[in-house]
């Protein structure tokens, strides 16, 4: 078993790729104020209404009993979030949490989980990337590193996941029973 974990949030850990695609059009996306209104309001439904994932949180504290190092690397920055991860304690399983700002880049270039694996001390090799995107997917498997993708029925008509993944579950219960 690998040693090392690069989670994404939204999709994979969170519940939350319905809010963001219902809270702006494709359009919008490229307009910085509109963005800027919708990453209030998700900060806003990710302290009231946005919840973990199915086995998200099983998963966490199991890898943490086998003493994996584990971080964040999302799209969406720290601040939106923060109310999430406070909400349900996720502070504690993660080395550090990492967004596409704060790496430069969005997780169309390999950046974000490069400089994750080496904040973590280790190589792409040695580490496991969990997304539900197929393109974000895509990234890291050609980065080098192990993928396990995650179904997320927001995010499957824009990609499927299961081309880039080493490893493909519908829901993170079934990749606890595979560990």
């Amino acid at each position: 078993m690998k040693m090392y974990y690069i989670f994404d949030l939204d999709g994979t850990l969170a519940d939350s790729m319905g809010w963001w695609y219902s809270s702006f059009s494709e359009d919008e996306r490229y307009d910085e104020e509109r963005m800027n209104e919708v990453r209030r309001l998700m900060k806003t439904r990710y302290a009231d209404m946005i919840e973990p994932k199915s086995g998200a949180l099983e998963l966490l504290e199991l890898l943490r009993s086998r003493g994996v190092k584990m971080c964040i690397a999302s799209a969406t920055d720290k601040w939106v979030s923060e109310p999430f991860m406070k909400k349900y304690g996720l502070e504690k399983y993660f080395e550090f949490y990492i967004d596409c700002t704060e790496a430069g880049a969005h997780k169309d270039k390999p950046d974000i989980y490069y400089q994750a694996a080496q904040r973590l001390g280790t190589s792409p090799e040695e580490c496991v990337v969990v997304e539900d995107s197929a393109y974000c997917a895509e990234t890291a498997h050609n980065a080098g590193f192990t993928v396990v993708g995650v179904y997320d029925k927001n995010t499957a008509p824009r990609g499927d996941v299961r081309e880039f993944a080493d490893i493909f579950v519908r829901e993170l219960d079934e990749y606890i029973k595979m560990i």
